[in-house]
């Protein structure tokens, strides 16, 4: 207890030091911060504050008491000096200062009525009674409205189906509007849901808009009941209270709507849909009362729709609105329908107006679709939207939920958006009427058939695209719907032609349609193939076309092999397909290519073709100048040329060649010449030669040989390949360029068709010798010879020294050789046939260089050949007269005394070249026959051994070799002959070769044959040892002496003599002994001594060997 006291005692303490600060800051002139402390002082200790505040003078106690009535009132002014203080605290320290206080009084009813709401009628009789004067004081100003809208509410909120509780906030609204507004949304703003509630339960059942068992009345009535609000009212009123609030401009639109108002209405249920949509505050909690999720939004979109048809001009909106709200619930948006649109014809109206937007939705969306800049884009898709929703809400509209033509509608325009399972729902529906239900069938038929295609059911799709285009008559746009179907399918399978004919067929029946099909009906991600497709089979019709029309004179009945599927050419007949006709179907083809891909140059390029083969020139030109001046690129510029030519403009032509040749890229050529008449290519191909020619024949310069090449390869392109001329001249310039390997290419295409192409073989030929390839240039020159001499005889003449003299060298070269080899398969005289090539290669050489001696005698050795000895004579006079000087016209005089049986003579010419030229002399002796030859050998043996008598060695050694050559070495005496010839002219290494011949060729059975095998040994041995090859020597002088003692010691005497052999057999002898080759080192000595039995140190030597061989043989 006495805790308590103290206590007490410290709060009071404690209030009245507040209370003293509270006066000193009053009289500062702060009366709210002193209210404030004086309300804590009150709320610390009551009964020393109340005391402290009766001590106070009057007038200093009334502004305490307005500080806090002006708190209560909830002036901004007050609020911060009153900041952190309780106001249910103030409101008692108030109506302690002063009971009755009306601020205070209000405070607590706005309390009471904030809390649980109970006691409304307590307060509703206690605002009244103030209001009405029965208490002092009287209210007046804005209390005066405070307490009407206390009341106002403490009526609505005991009675809210009352019309009186609206009543007095109208009442307050009407009297001071802004005030009003401003007290309710500061004081009363937890209760403005309730507020709005009731008047929206009030207000609604009149208005047909908002109540679903009304019908609706567009007009008011005049008179308007006591006890009824003022719905314009009411509606200001909600929407200053609530602006946001969804019920609030539901009802300001029903008002509207009622009042005729169509516009103002729309708007406002548009900013209801909005505020739907994007508010989650608590004042529109109650919103899934009244059944907003879908229902109730499907009851607002029929509602603006009726607004919109209402107002005039907005048929757009209205059907938008209506579309979206069957989406959302179509039964609720039914019966709103039939609320709203109840009156005569209006319902129809909105119905013919739902068809003609959908319609709009789908010409707009099908004109997206044509001006898509990207084949694959799906753009345009959205507008599909609202026409679905449009034609749904008509098949709700209808009894039987849509006739049979709406459906096929929807179905297409779902087939069309993408959404095929659906499609292919209706579509089958559809098709399964009974036969007196089957309109639009084709239209169904192909949508069921598109259906199915997107579902991966390609049989069942091809089934239905066939039935509609075997239809006796179809619909045209389903027919070239199915074909596009159709030819998707086939190019599935592989079958590229077919689908290439399907959409020709289709583009001609609907150019238009076959477009829209392929950009929204065709996958996305089959759509550039399938371009790519048409464009190839395109372009092959194309060409089959120009190949029919420039091989008039073929043959009819050949079958060309197809590859990819195509058709052969009576399956194209079968398909009625001619040349007019293909040109034209490619035409279509290739235009809509153009609008499928309105970037790519190829499909308009094969539009232009196509005019072009269609005899539409200037159509072509035109079309060609317009890519020209967007895309100048290649395939443009030659076909601008061609058509120029065409027209007979040679300059234009002419600088558009000029542009292509400075583009460097000529392999456009092939696709236009493939289309391309006789007539124009044989224009194109002269046109260039001729260019080419002007070029050549003024400049010199690599850019300008170049610039050349460019015009003859159009021109061969043009040609086919068959340009001799030109093909001639780019060879040559491509040699002149150095790329001699692409100028053979050429000159070898020529002589592919013309073998016998003079000039091509002289180019070849003359190219290879460039190249230093001998045997290809003697072979193409001399193919050339063939077929003209004179031209031949020209182009060589034409080269250059160097060139010149090589080639004629080659050319000798060949024909000496081809003559060997002629005789040494037939003798002399040969035929004619083989030495055709001979005359004519030596009289072509001699008309190049007549002086030149060596193709004279080549001519002369082909006479001989022949066997024209007396015209080989008379040559031989002519050219190097009566007794020629020259070596090698000596010898083929040799040959001439030959033949005319003058051997001696012979031989003495033959021998001029014998020694020098021993081939010479072998080709020389090959003209003459073979019992010529032994004759003319005998002879020059005779004649040798007659001028060896007198010391002529030398040309005793030439005759012997005619001798020895004529009989080919087969005659041992003239060997033997010459091998002494040659030993006395000191030439003992050919000495030796003869006697290698010799004892080779020795027979083992004669007996007269090892006396002669000795002498022919020891002849060699002494030749040998001449030649330092000592130990070679020993081995054929110890031979002879085994075969022959005596004949050999006869040799040994006249050769190196008995001491000297001696000596070398002594020497050889010793150096085996030092190796310790005892048997031959014994070998040895024996030789030496049957040569020399006397000598000293042979005699010792032996000895030593025989002691050193018996003391091996020593038996222990």
């Amino acid at each position: 207890m006495q805790k308590k006291v103290m206590d007490a005692l410290q709060q009071g303490l404690g209030a009245v030091e507040l209370c003293r600060q509270g006066d000193k800051i009053f009289w500062t002139g702060d009366v709210g911060k002193a209210a404030a402390l004086y309300t804590r002082a009150f709320g610390s200790h009551a009964g020393s504050t109340m005391a402290h505040m009766r001590s106070l003078d009057k007038s200093c106690l009334d502004q305490v008491i307005s500080g806090l009535e002006a708190w209560l009132d909830g002036h901004e002014v007050a609020q911060s000096s009153m900041e952190g203080l309780n106001k249910g605290l103030a409101a008692v320290f108030l109506s302690t200062l002063c009971p009755n206080n009306v601020s205070a009084s209000l405070y607590k009813m706005e309390s009471v009525l904030l809390g649980t709401g109970q006691g409304s009628n307590e307060i509703f009789a206690r605002c009244s009674a103030l209001l009405e004067g029965k208490r002092t004081p009287h209210p007046e100003g804005p209390m005066r409205l405070i307490l009407e809208l206390t009341r106002a509410l403490a009526c609505l909120l005991s009675e809210p189906s009352n019309h009186k509780g609206p009543r007095l906030y109208l009442r307050a609204f009407l009297g001071n509007r802004s005030e009003t507004v401003r007290l309710v949304k500061g004081r009363q703003v937890e209760h403005v849901p309730r507020i709005v509630k009731a008047f929206f339960e009030q207000m609604s059942h009149k208005f047909p808009i908002l109540h679903a068992g009304c019908k609706l009345e567009r007009t008011t009535n005049c008179t308007q009941k006591p006890d009824e609000l003022s719905p314009l009212e009411s509606v200001e009123f909600l929407v200053a209270i609530s602006p946001e609030n969804i019920l609030v401009r539901e009802l300001q639109a029903a008002v509207l709507f009622s009042l005729s108002k169509f516009e103002e209405s729309a708007e406002t249920l548009s900013l209801a849909l909005r505020l739907a949509e994007s508010s989650d505050t608590k004042s529109n909690l109650d919103l899934a009362a009244q059944g907003m999720a879908p229902e109730r939004k499907a009851s607002l979109l029929v509602a603006r729709a009726a607004a919109y048809f209402s107002t005039g001009g907005r048929a757009k909106e209205a059907c938008s609105d209506l579309g979206e709200g069957f989406a959302v619930h179509p039964a609720t948006a039914r019966l709103q329908f039939q609320r709203l649109f109840s009156e005569s014809g209006a319902g129809v109206a909105a119905r013919v107006q739902l068809r003609q937007q959908a319609e709009r939705g789908l010409s707009g969306f099908r004109e997206t679709v044509l001006v898509r800049p990207d084949l694959r884009s799906s753009e345009g898709l959205e507008l599909l939207d609202p026409v679905i929703a449009q034609l749904r809400a008509l098949c709700h509209l209808e009894p039987d939920g849509g006739g049979r033509e709406l459906r096929v509608r929807l179905a297409d325009c779902l087939l069309l958006r993408g959404e095929f399972r659906e499609a292919l729902s209706i579509s089958s529906q559809l098709a399964a009427a009974v036969p007196t239900q089957q309109s639009y069938q084709n239209t169904v038929q192909v949508l069921r058939g598109f259906a199915r295609l997107l579902c991966e059911d390609h049989k069942g799709a091809l089934e239905d695209f066939q039935a509609v285009i075997e239809h006796n008559a179809p619909h045209p746009s389903s027919c070239v719907r199915a074909l596009c179907g159709r030819g998707l399918l086939r190019m599935m399978a592989g079958s590229h032609y077919l689908t290439a004919l399907d959409y020709v067929t289709a583009s001609r029946l609907q150019h238009q349609d076959t477009a829209l099909t392929a950009r929204c009906l065709v996958p996305w991600n089959y759509r550039g193939l399938l371009c790519t497709v048409l464009l190839e089979q395109g372009r092959a019709m194309l060409e089959e076309v120009g190949e029919q029309s420039n091989s008039s004179g073929s043959s009819t009945d050949q079958d060309p092999q197809l590859s990819n599927h195509q058709p052969s050419t009576q399956t194209k007949e079968s398909y009625g397909i001619n040349k007019e006709g293909m040109a034209v179907g490619v035409h279509a083809l290739a235009v809509l290519l153009m609008e499928l891909q309105p970037g790519v140059d190829a499909a308009q390029i094969l539009a232009a073709d196509a005019l072009y083969k269609l005899d539409r020139i200037e159509e072509a030109y035109r079309l060609l100048l317009c890519m020209e001046h967007s895309s100048p690129r290649s395939p443009v510029l030659i076909r601008l040329a061609l058509l120029q030519l065409h027209r007979g403009f040679l300059y234009d032509a002419n600088q558009l060649l000029k542009k292509l040749i400075q583009c460097g890229d000529t392999s456009c050529l092939r696709p236009l010449l493939s289309v391309a008449a006789l007539k124009d290519k044989a224009l194109l191909e002269k046109h260039c030669h001729n260019a080419s020619k002007r070029i050549l024949d003024s400049q010199h310069e690599e850019s300008a040989i170049r610039e050349a090449v460019a015009y003859l390869s159009i021109a061969i392109m043009a040609s086919g390949g068959e340009a001799v001329d030109s093909l001639l001249e780019r060879a040559r310039c491509y040699a002149l360029l150095g790329q001699r390997k692409t100028a053979i290419f050429d000159f070898t295409a020529i002589l592919k068709e013309h073998p016998d192409h003079v000039q091509a073989l002289c180019g070849r030929g003359f190219t290879y010798l460039m190249l230093n390839q001998q045997k290809e240039s003697t072979q193409d020159i001399l193919a050339a010879l063939q077929v003209d001499v004179e031209k031949v005889t020209r182009s060589i003449l034409s080269l250059k020294d160097t060139a010149r003299k090589l080639i004629c060298e080659w050319l000798q070269q060949h024909c000496r050789a081809s003559l060997s080899a002629v005789l040494s398969t037939s003798p002399a005289p040969c035929r004619e046939e083989c030495l055709r090539e001979a005359f004519l290669t030596s009289g072509a050489l001699m008309k190049t260089d007549c002086r030149d001696p060596r193709w004279h005698l080549l001519y002369i050795d082909t006479l001989l050949a022949r066997g024209e000895v007396k015209a080989a004579g008379v040559h031989l006079r002519q050219v190097f007269g009566k007794e020629p000087r020259d070596a090698a016209a000596q010898a083929r005089w040799g040959v001439v005394e030959s033949w005319q049986q003058k051997y001696r003579l012979a031989a003495k010419c033959l021998s001029v070249v014998s020694e020098k030229e021993p081939l010479v002399l072998d080709f020389l002796l090959a003209l003459m026959q073979t019992q010529q030859r032994r004759r003319l050998a005998q002879a020059a043996s005779q004649e040798a051994s007659g001028v060896s008598e007198s010391g002529q060695w030398e040309r005793a050694l030439a005759l012997l070799t005619v001798a020895v050559q004529a009989v080919g070495g087969t005659k041992l005496q003239h060997l033997r002959q010459r091998a002494a010839c040659l030993a006395h002219l000191g030439l003992h290494e050919r000495a030796v070769s003869d006697l290698d011949h010799i004892i080779r060729s020795h027979s083992p059975d004669s007996s007269e044959e090892p006396a002669v095998l000795a002498e022919d040994l020891c002849r060699r041995g002494r030749s040998l040892l001449l030649c330092s090859r000592d130990e070679l020597a020993l081995h054929d002088f110890s031979q002879a002496l085994e075969l022959h003692l005596e004949q050999a010691l006869l040799c040994v005497d006249a050769g190196p003599g008995r001491p000297r052999l001696a000596e070398v057999f002594l020497r050889f002898a010793l150096q085996h002994y030092g190796e310790q080759q005892l048997d031959k080192a014994w070998y040895l000595i024996e030789s030496g001594l049957k040569v020399d039995s006397s000598h000293i140190e042979l005699r010792r030597l032996r000895a030593r060997v025989k002691r050193e061989v018996s003391g091996s043989c020593i038996v222990h």
